[in-house]
């Protein structure tokens, strides 16, 4: 199928280029040739105006797309022939695959083989614990039985494997997101690499990785979350993977690694994981000193790495607890700051309102008083156009009034009769104003006959209402 693909697109191309010579790629090939070849050819054109006309003419030729059409088949040929080799491959890497089938390890992202292989290297340290049977220092490792003559005696258990039976994918994935608020820190990482074909690799495993300090560091910093251990074999996928990335050339092989990842949450690519190494043991060299030796160099590497863990926390609490103070105290600020700016607020409400207040009191006192002098102008106008008071003498046309005020005081005055109770109350208005008296709202009435007069009567005239030609006429202030 892939054949008649290509022959067919070899097919279209060369039929393309036969029928449309003048493409836009072959055009733009033809005339950058022209435009070259015209360039290198205008300096002679003044001596040789002949030739010039000639080569363009060779030009303008239709031979020229023709000459291109096997210089872009020459071009194509490097993806022609890398089409055909792949195909003759092809059936070659089908009989391989067949021939060299997967093993059970096989498979760097096959998480099921993984944790097969991780098994086993599992059950393979697990066969020497068996085998050496360590004694651990804590009371773990032994439990108390009755025998049949009433002594107790120590009944040996066998210690656990410190290594974990997950893949390398999976052992990563748990540590990076098994970190919490509490403990951000990643636990570290010891690395095994075990070579099955390697002469001295189950003897490291009996004597050094079985031994009962070593086997008692591993399984207590295991317990505590500080230490993950993964071994692997190196015929395994995880561990040729990681002896590619350590760069191992000699075994056995142990690493301390630090293991940091990404600020993100559920981090599952391993590309985000960047590893300090913190101690590395290989080679033969291992064989020259003693287990205690190994136990030392890795309690020294744990202990240097949780003392720096911990100034980091302490760091981290200080900036936390510095952070805390900080928000507290511009929280406090905000706070006073809303305070002053609602009492600067209501300060200015308060002046504000008062100014108002003030501004209308005025308002209010002007138009009082604009009234109470559009009050006394009308009464003044009124007394002038009634004439004024009749002279001394006159009999005729005359009223003698006498006001008894609220105060008991007596005024005396002489009106025309023919003026209106309108004219009386303007002269009380231009009394109360000239002797100072505060009335302003007053009414009139007589005793004998006893009347009344309001506002509604202030056009009756004196003759009218019978206070001529004379009378008492009693002033009450409406407003007392």
């Amino acid at each position: 199928h892939v054949i008649k693909s290509l022959k067919k697109n070899v097919v279209a191309t060369m039929a393309s280029d036969t029928a449309s010579p003048q493409s836009s790629a072959t055009q733009r090939r033809t005339t950058s040739t022209i435009s070259n070849a015209s360039s290198s050819s205008n300096t002679n054109n003044a001596q040789h105006p002949s030739s010039s006309s000639a080569d363009s003419n060779l030009m303008n030729s239709p031979t020229i797309p023709n000459l291109l059409y096997p210089l872009r088949l020459l071009l194509k040929l490097p993806a022609i022939l890398t089409i055909l080799l792949r195909v003759a491959i092809w059936p070659l890497i089908r009989v391989l695959n067949i021939i060299f089938s997967p093993k059970e390890f096989d498979g760097v992202h096959n998480s099921v083989n993984a944790d097969r292989a991780a098994r086993a290297f599992v059950g393979l340290v697990r066969q020497q614990i068996s085998v050496v049977r360590p004694v651990l220092t804590n009371s773990s490792t032994t439990a108390a039985a009755s025998g049949d003559d009433g002594n107790v005696m120590e009944q040996y258990v066998e210690p656990s494997c410190p290594f974990t039976e997950k893949g390398y994918t999976a052992t990563m994935e748990e540590m990076t997101n098994n970190n919490n608020s509490n403990n951000p820190h990643n636990p570290l990482l010891l690395l095994y690499l075990h070579s099955p074909l390697h002469s001295q690799g189950t003897k490291f495993i009996h004597n050094f990785l079985c031994h009962p300090q070593l086997l008692k560091l591993l399984n207590d910093n295991t317990e505590n979350n500080v230490v993950k251990c993964f071994g692997a074999s190196v015929h395994s996928a995880d561990g040729q993977r990681l002896r590619d990335m350590m760069e191992v050339t000699s075994f056995p092989f142990m690493a301390l690694l630090s293991v940091k990842s990404s600020s993100s949450a559920n981090n599952t690519n391993n590309n985000n994981i960047s590893m300090e190494l913190l101690l590395r043991l290989e080679s033969t060299q291992l064989f020259t000193i003693q287990p205690s030796q190994i136990t030392t160099y890795l309690n020294t590497a744990i202990t240097r790495h949780a003392q720096i863990i911990a100034e980091e926390t302490a760091r981290r609490l200080q900036r936390e607890e510095d952070a805390r103070l900080r928000e507290e105290q511009n929280r406090e600020y905000q706070e006073a700051l809303l305070a002053d700016q609602m009492r600067e607020m209501e300060r200015n409400e308060q002046l504000e309102r008062e100014r108002r207040e003030r501004e209308e009191e005025e308002e209010r006192t002007r138009v009082e008083m604009a009234k109470e002098q559009s009050r006394l102008e009308d009464a003044k106008r009124i007394l002038e156009l009634s004439g004024g008071e009749p002279a001394v003498g006159t009999k005729v046309g005359v009223a003698r009034m006498r006001f008894t005020l609220p105060n008991g005081k007596k005024v005396d005055r002489r009106f025309h009769s023919s003026d209106t109770l309108e004219v009386l109350r303007a002269f009380l208005t231009l009394h109360f104003d000239e002797t100072g008296v505060e009335i302003k709202n007053f009414g009139m009435s007589t005793s004998f006959p006893k009347k009344t007069f309001g506002e509604e009567d202030n056009k009756l005239t004196l003759e009218e209402a019978g206070l001529a030609p004379q009378a008492v006429v009693m002033v009450q202030d409406l407003d007392a």
